[in-house]
């Protein structure tokens, strides 16, 4: 007889039934945990019953069950929808070798080879993601290729559910851009004209765009802004959204004026006003704060003395990024001025800290004005793991002063409306996808709790984190 999948979950059956029996049951039942249904509500000794992919229905324990299932006993336990990252990037790997603009490690490894192994492989972090109980990200500016993996990732329950937004536009001159395009392709383009604004947005569109990314905003520059309200424009014209990379208030400003329906990154050049909060609202705009990328910087930056520091129990985080990170020292000469070292880091570690207070103190007046905040990490950048990231940015979330239990639903409900698939996943609801996560400790007490998550469902499958899927049990 083939190995029973559920003893390996590590959950009680209740139902007695060989492999073969359990193949034939229609029905999946989890029963008897606490479950947070993502809208904020919760069901103390639930029932969630699965079927073909989607939740079937969901209650308390009244629920009737089907005779025809298999019952998974999982008292004491807890259950939210899977985790969204609602800002990754998928053409970035967590190390300098994704950003030679912040170290340039070309002379080491090739970037253009880089670029195109991802591009031939980018479920590379997918599995990093689902074992960290995210299972949906949105990589909001990126090479033409990762608006593909909106498609080829969907029915794929080895990959989370992935939105793109594709290329970004920028104001930065397309000779500053050459060491994050390739000959081949641009994730970056230079806003030149608002005809070519207007052709960009067009393009990523007409691919399936879910987006449209602008990295920067230069508002001293006629031209440039010439171009962006133009951009804006097409935008609204093609139906999509417009997404804004604007960490000064007077450019969140601009962005939320121009319609932006997504703001990726805090504000960290001064408080948020009266006058951002009543744009933002306006707008109809979410907040993906990105807490944690800078203080990734710093200790990737860091990381070339060694000691990179890595909590990843699972060992979630995929290998050739692991191995990256730990031979960080091999690169410390690549620093344009070695000798500068010991300055730098003090002075860096003392920039970061001034922007985590200002983006803390933001967030809390965000949220309390009633502003949607979605959980972002900004993945893929130096120092900022994809997968295991989440938990870091939750928990800096927590300590700027948000309840865990409304930062679940900022992990999960927000980030799904932030990739236009609320009505797919996000909360536990019947008709939805049955995408969710089990956990040892309550994560609306402490939303460190997140780290104590034993499984990951996609599409109905669940499966333990503490074990590469490949070595699951498969049926022969």
């Amino acid at each position: 007889m083939k190995k029973n999948i559920l003893a390996v979950l590590g959950v009680a059956l209740i139902v007695s039934c060989g492999t073969n029996q359990q193949k034939d049951q229609e029905f999946m039942v989890l029963k008897g945990a606490t479950a947070y249904d993502g809208n904020g509500g919760v069901i103390s000794n639930s029932v969630v019953i699965i079927r073909e992919g989607k939740i079937e229905a969901i209650g308390d324990s009244s629920l009737e069950i089907h005779g025809n299932s298999t019952q998974i006993d999982l008292s004491g336990k807890f259950i939210a929808p899977g985790l969204v990252d609602a800002h990754v990037h998928f053409a970035q790997t967590g190390f300098f070798d994704g950003r030679p603009d912040a170290l340039d490690l070309r002379d080491s490894i090739d970037y253009n080879m880089l670029q195109s192994h991802l591009q031939n492989y980018p479920d590379r972090y997918y599995e990093s993601y689902l074992r960290s109980g995210v299972t949906a990200v949105y990589d909001v500016g990126g090479y033409p290729w990762s608006i593909g993996l909106q498609v080829s990732a969907e029915y794929n329950l080895n990959a989370p559910h992935v939105a793109a937004a594709g290329p970004l536009i920028t104001p930065v001159s397309d000779q500053n851009l050459l060491p994050l395009n390739t000959p081949g392709q641009k994730q970056l383009v230079n806003l030149r004209s608002p005809e070519f604004g207007r052709q960009v947005v067009r393009q990523n569109s007409s691919l399936g765009s879910t987006g449209i990314k602008i990295w920067q905003i230069a508002l001293d520059d006629p031209v440039f802004m010439e171009g962006l309200r133009a951009v804006a424009d097409e935008v609204a014209l093609q139906g999509n959204k417009l997404i804004v990379h604007a960490t000064g208030l007077d450019q969140a400003k601009e962005a939320l004026r121009l319609g932006a329906k997504v703001l990726v990154h805090s504000v960290d050049d001064q408080p948020v006003d009266e006058e951002f909060i009543t744009l933002a609202k306006q707008a109809g705009a979410l907040y993906c704060p990105t807490l944690v990328v800078m203080r990734g910087y710093f200790n990737a930056f860091k990381s070339l003395k060694g000691g990179f520091l890595l909590e990843d129990p699972n060992n979630t985080v995929d290998v050739d990024t692991r191995k990256l990170i730990q031979s960080a020292t091999l690169f410390y000469d690549y620093l344009p001025n070695p000798e500068g070292y010991s300055s730098m880091i003090t002075n860096y570690e003392s920039y970061v800290n001034s922007l985590e207070k200002t983006m803390a103190e933001n967030i809390m007046r965000v949220h309390q004005a009633g502003i949607p905040i979605a959980v972002s990490t900004d993945a893929g950048n130096p120092g900022t793991l994809h997968g295991i990231s989440i938990y870091d940015e939750m928990e800096a979330m927590q300590q700027a002063g948000i309840p865990a239990a409304d930062i679940l639903v900022m992990a999960t409900k927000n980030g799904a409306r932030t990739m236009e698939r609320e009505g797919d996943f996000g909360t536990l609801e019947a008709g939805k996808m049955a995408d969710l996560i089990v956990l040892d400790a309550d994560p609306a007490a402490d939303i460190r709790n997140m780290r104590s998550i034993s499984h990951v469902m996609r599409g109905g499958l669940l499966r333990p984190v503490d074990q590469p899927f490949e070595d699951n049990p498969k049926d022969e």
